[in-house]
């Protein structure tokens, strides 16, 4: 076999269903659009519609055609529904990426109860439910199928931003979707279902705008990372296409760090 027909073996995600959360910005619609590039039917979840119709029409014109559906990724009755939509309007999902997350910093002696549980909501309860929702649609057409889950280096490490940035719910639900990935490829391995995770360390995204916005602190950030620069949201998208992709075909409940050597 030629290295183009291999490649295009390994890589290409022609006739594959994919659903990428958090899919209106950052790494989210990097993945969306490198999705539809490859060739995946995508479909697109956000709750900020302005910013889903865009999305959608950053990946229009690819090869793989671009949909989008509003949902709130914390509320579990919505998001029930909406994968409903998705198995009626697609035909079923082969491909899920939870890239949707919250975080909102505070210290932890006065962080408050309602944002605690938004956050948990959104970050390891709706994923745990997208993840769910998909395999059941995997399983029931005995498919198999790709999960890749947006962890983060918080979840890995909780010194890894320093003493002055406290978020306590960001990293225990990044924590969690570290140890859920694995929980869920171990039980679903026997229905060639893998589950796997990344976990980037600082991406140039709108979640880190306040350290973005401040070239001081960007600059401070920086010096912490041994390759000497943050990273684009396309290079998380490359490495979820990745484990998306038949090219991962015997990886399943790896957490795979993508943060330019910040753990190393």
């Amino acid at each position: 076999m030629s290295i183009s027909k291999t490649l295009e073996t390994r890589l290409s995600l022609a006739g594959k269903t994919a659903v990428v959360t958090g899919a209106a910005s950052g790494i989210g619609l990097a993945t969306a659009r490198l999705f539809s590039q490859l060739g995946a039917q995508t479909v697109l979840l956000d709750r900020d519609p302005d910013k889903l119709k865009s999305g959608v029409d950053v990946c229009a014109g690819q090869p793989g055609q671009a949909i989008g559906f509003e949902v709130d990724l914390g509320n579990a009755a919505a998001i029930e529904k909406c994968f409903e939509q998705i198995n009626d309007k697609c035909g079923g999902i082969d491909i899920l990426v939870n890239s949707a997350a919250m975080n909102v910093s505070g210290p932890s002696v006065d962080y408050d109860l309602a944002t605690w549980q938004q956050v948990i909501d959104v970050n390891l309860t709706g994923l745990f439910l997208a993840c769910r929702l998909s395999a059941r649609s995997m399983i029931d057409r005995k498919v198999g199928g790709s999960i890749v889950n947006v962890a983060s280096v918080g979840g890995l490490s909780a010194n890894i931003t320093g003493r002055a940035n406290a978020n306590p719910s960001y990293r225990a639900t990044k924590g969690g979707v570290v140890n859920l990935t694995r929980a869920l490829a171990v039980e679903w391995a026997s229905l060639n279902i893998r589950v796997n995770a990344v976990a980037p360390g600082y991406v140039r995204t709108p979640m880190i705008s306040r350290l973005t916005d401040d070239p001081a602190r960007e600059a401070a950030t920086v010096e912490k990372i041994p390759l000497g620069r943050l990273a684009e949201p396309e290079e998380i998208g490359w490495v979820i296409a990745f484990l998306a992709g038949e090219g991962a075909s015997m990886v399943t409940g790896q957490i795979l760090p993508v943060d330019g050597g910040l753990l190393a």
